[in-house]
Order: structure tokens, then C-alpha cells, then sequence
């Protein structure tokens, strides 16, 4: 999808089907479904269980990490990043929270390498940290198409409680998920890694074989039911064929057996005007 057409249908792109309205804390089902944290609360209470629960979208019953744990659940930084995006879109009429002091306002600025909004006071605070030095902040009114597609490309951040601000580096092969080098030190101490950008390339191979090769099972399986289409057609013309044949070979029976008819009752006929005619000379000599 180009920028232009996120950008017209960001709404539907941050809208959680079950209170349809925008997410908050948006948190990511091992189905790939997405919904707001306190949505999944309220179906967790509602259900009885804790350690599972049934998305939503898919109706599929999958297991919760953490013992029950919503919170545990990956965030879709994807999503966040387009509520940034919407936030921007609309600051004219809603202005936008700074990230520090909460201040809203429709002249904050956004920092690309913090990826968090700023407002006049605390952007000041900001420029002045040597740490941020390379940083890079724009004012919201002066952004483009080609500032939101940066902003898109934000990289993704630890889920773990305390490591919101780390980026995700690395993949736990024996976990399988993504961590940040804090995790790597501490939870997943041991385990085989490796650099997130080679494993999310790896999967993108596995992923594209397996959709070749269902694609390849999708065309043989098209294949074959073109065949039985054919065959199907091909019985179709042979009883339309048989039928004609009965139909003629009938139609000629009944001519013959008409015309034999018509024969017979024309020798019965002239047989009984034969007949009158002899009983009626019968009479006049008498």
C-alpha cells in the first residue's frame, strides 16, 4: 500500500474491531490479530480462563505467555507508529501529547531517532542533551509524505516491562522471538541468536518458499479441476449425443408403426367396402 492510500485509510488501519474505536495499548494475538490491551482484559474476565483466550477475529483459542499475563503479549509497534501518523494528521484540530510534559499542542515537533513528540518547552530540553546531538526533530506542520513514510520505519522496541525504550537486535532461536541485548544478557542468556535483520530475511525465505509451494499446490489442484470440467462437459455432450439418438430412433419407430397404421386401416376400409358392395348385389338379385 503507497503512503497516499495509508494515509486515506489510516482510521480502518487503527480502529480495534471490538470497540471500534482507536487502540490503546495495542497488543498482538500468536494468530497475528491485533486489540487493545483492556478489550483483551474485559474477554479474559468474561471467559473464566486465564492462561488462553479466543481471538476475536479468528475465533481461534490461543495460549496467553506469562501464566495468563496480557501484558506479556507483544505491542504492535506498527500500529503505534500509525497513531503517531493520525496524531500528526489531525494536531490542527486535536493537538498532540508531548512526550514529557503531556502538554498538548498542534506546534509540537516529532524526533525521529526518540520517536516521541516534543512540545516548544521541552524540545529546547531535548536539543540540549549531548546524547542528542545527531537527533532529529521536525515540527509537525512541516511534515510531508516522505516524513511519515520515515516515521513508518521506526524500529521496533522491547516488549519487556522496563525495556520499552530498547531496540529489538536480536532473535532467540531457541525461544523464538525477537529481544533486545538486555534480554539477551539476562532471559535468554545461552540461548542460540542471531542478528534480527538475518532472521526476519530467513523467515521472509521460509515464508515465500511456502507460498510458492502452496501456490504450485493451488495450480495443480486449478489443473485438475479444469480436467473434471472438461470431463464433466465432454459426459455432458455424450448423454445430449444419446439422447439425440433416442429421440431419432424413437421418431422413426412411431413413423414406421403409423404408417403401418394408416395401412391397416386403409386395407380394412376398402375390406368393408368390398364387402358392402357385395351385399348389396346380393340383395338386388334377389
Amino acid at each position: 500500500m503507497d503512503i497516499q492510500s495509508l494515509l486515506h485509510n489510516l482510521h480502518e488501519e487503527v480502529c480495534c474491531s471490538v470497540c471500534m474505536s482507536k487502540f490503546t495499548d495495542p497488543k498482538q494475538l500468536p494468530c497475528l490479530h491485533n486489540f487493545c490491551l483492556q478489550c483483551l482484559s474485559g474477554i479474559q474476565r468474561t471467559s473464566g480462563f486465564r492462561g488462553k483466550i479466543e481471538c476475536p477475529e479468528c475465533r481461534k483459542t490461543v495460549m496467553i505467555p506469562g501464566n495468563g499475563n496480557l501484558n506479556a503479549l507483544p505491542t504492535n509497534f506498527k500500529i503505534n507508529s500509525l497513531l503517531d501518523v493520525l496524531a500528526i494528521k489531525e494536531c490542527d484540530t486535536t493537538g498532540v501529547k508531548c512526550g514529557n510534559c503531556e502538554k498538548k499542542s498542534d506546534k509540537n515537533c516529532y524526533c525521529f531517532q526518540c520517536c516521541s513528540f516534543w512540545c516548544d518547552d521541552c524540545i529546547s530540553f531535548h536539543n540540549g542533551i549531548k546524547a542528542n546531538k545527531e537527533h532529529y526533530a521536525l515540527a509537525l506542520r512541516d511534515f510531508q509524505d516522505r516524513d511519515f513514510e520515515n516515521m513508518l520505519k521506526r524500529p521496533a522496541f522491547c516488549g519487556k516491562q522496563g525495556h520499552e525504550k530498547k531496540e529489538l537486535e536480536f532473535f532467540c532461536k531457541i525461544c523464538e522471538v525477537p529481544i533486545c541485548n538486555a534480554c539477551a544478557l539476562t532471559d535468554h542468556e545461552g540461548h542460540a541468536k542471531m542478528i534480527l535483520d538475518e532472521a526476519a530475511n530467513e523467515r521472509k525465505l521460509k515464508l515465500q518458499s511456502a507460498v510458492e509451494c502452496h501456490k504450485q499446490m493451488a495450480r495443480n489442484k486449478m489443473s485438475k479441476i479444469a480436467k473434471v470440467d472438461d470431463s464433466c462437459d465432454q459426459v455432458q455432450d455424450q448423454a445430449a449425443g444419446v439422447k439425440r439418438n433416442v429421440q431419432e430412433f424413437a421418431d422413426s419407430i412411431i413413423a414406421v408403426i403409423e404408417a403401418k397404421k394408416m395401412e391397416i386401416f386403409d386395407e380394412v376400409e376398402n375390406r368393408s367396402e368390398r364387402i358392402s358392395r357385395a351385399s348389396g348385389n346380393a340383395k338386388a338379385g334377389d
